[in-house]
């Protein structure tokens, strides 16, 4: 483990730009925190004198700062178990270098209002936090400053904007959040161990039954969508593909786009195809798109429509949105689906308290170690992606064991789709 950081000196004030923490090797972020102000870091060796001599300098800093051991102290006890190789990054609602809290507020204020530093200079940008899997808050209980207020205002709606997970302990009496490294042993353990919960219960693995992956809200279909189809083929589907979305409390349709479908009916089979449009474009027939040569069917992709369909569904950024939109994906890929086109529609969840399943109700043969946890469970990755991953039964032609892990984007719900069968158990049904 090494602290890094860049300073600079201006007259009687040094200023720490940026700093991080670093084990191993990588520069992935482990996280991140945000705190008042830099206290008594200090430049190893002969940066310090650069520092003093040119104005400027970068490069290893002492960690004998107590705030320092904290964070290390926090960061690998939440990852305790794992190796560590990344950084945590360590922001600050202002850079000017002082152990003394007041001080350095009262320096604050002045150096701003003598136009010598402006509130939005050290603050992220949105784009530059969601890098990071999480961020600790805990600048300390300090109040009725003017200018310290807005910085501490600008920087929770930049978080927010964020959406990445947030630690913090609030004030009971104050808006502000208890500093992350107290003077208090007592309080800095309390703080610690508060900080270790939050990320266990948040970013750590969170298990849910099988029944949350379920469809939890009555949708009301339009009278048109039970209308029949009149000839097989493609063609534009009577139902909306929305309702499948509207059906999950967590999802829903971003503003500025909808969901269309084509359905494709032979016989008494049926597949479809769902696209992402936006609000104010129409699918056209399908004889009047170009057809996917490589896709099952051949299915027809307007030239207007997104390569994913899941760019059109938001949620609420919470692990059940997550297990949620990883349901809803499937439910949309098998749109239309009849008789032979049936496959996920065989699929029952694992994880159910109330079945009596477990593992022994098939004569299962492995083909890989049999997981620990059946359940569906969320967590954050290490490098900061959404993953819901949850196990199913199949029982079309040979019945088996599956397990699915969906790596969403940090930006959307879209997601990278892995399925493995753990376990066959002979043969199943062929309908």
């Amino acid at each position: 483990m090494k602290s890094y950081g860049t300073f600079t000196k201006q007259g009687d004030h040094i200023f720490r730009t940026s700093a991080y923490i670093q084990w191993g090797s990588s520069d992935r972020s482990l996280g991140a925190c945000l705190l008042l102000n830099p206290g008594s870091a200090v430049l190893d060796g002969a940066l310090q004198h650069q520092l003093e001599k040119e104005g400027q300098a970068s490069g290893r800093i002492e960690a004998e700062d107590p705030t320092m051991r904290q964070l290390i102290s926090i960061v690998e006890e939440m990852y305790k178990g794992q190796p560590l190789n990344g950084r945590l990054h360590i922001y600050n609602l202002f850079p000017l270098r002082e152990t003394n809290s007041e001080q350095a507020i009262a320096t604050f204020e002045s150096l701003v209002e003598n136009g010598a530093f402006t509130v939005e200079s050290g603050i992220a940008t949105t784009e530059e936090l969601s890098r990071h899997p999480w961020i600790m808050v805990g600048w300390g209980i300090n109040q009725g400053q003017k200018n310290l207020g807005v910085v501490k205002q600008k920087w929770l709606e930049v978080i927010n904007e964020s959406g990445i997970p947030t630690f913090r302990v609030k004030s009971q009496t104050t808006d502000d959040y208890y500093h992350l490294s107290p003077l208090l042993h007592s309080k800095k353990v309390e703080i610690r161990k508060n900080m270790v919960t939050q990320y266990r219960n948040h970013i750590g693995f969170q298990r849910f039954t099988a029944h949350a992956a379920e469809m939890n809200l009555m949708v009301e279909a339009d009278r048109e969508e039970l209308e029949e189809f009149e000839k097989g083929g493609w063609q534009i589907s009577r139902h909306n593909p929305e309702h499948i979305v509207r059906a999950f409390s967590q999802l829903r349709i971003k503003d500025g786009f909808k969901l269309r479908g084509y359905q494709f009916t032979e016989g008494g089979n049926g597949n479809g195809i769902v696209w992402a449009l936006k609000d104010d474009q129409e699918l056209p027939p399908p004889e009047q798109c170009p057809r996917l040569e490589d896709e099952f069917l051949n299915p027809p992709k307007p030239d207007e429509a997104f390569d994913d369909f899941m760019v059109a569904v938001e949620g609420d950024r919470s692990p059940l949105s997550y297990l949620q939109a990883a349901i809803c994906s499937h439910e949309l890929y098998e749109f239309g689906a009849m008789w032979h086109g049936i496959s996920w529609g065989r699929e029952q969840v694992m994880g159910r308290p109330d079945d009596d399943f477990d593992t022994e109700m098939h004569d299962w043969e492995m083909e890989q170690d049999q997981p620990d946890i059946i359940e569906p469970y969320f967590y954050y990755n290490r490098s900061g992606h959404p993953v819901v991953v949850y196990h199913t039964t199949n029982d079309i032609g040979v019945i088996t064991w599956n397990r699915y892990v969906h790596t969403f984007s940090k930006d959307d719900y879209t997601a990278h789709v892995d399925k493995t069968v753990i376990a066959t158990a002979g043969a199943g049904i062929i309908f």
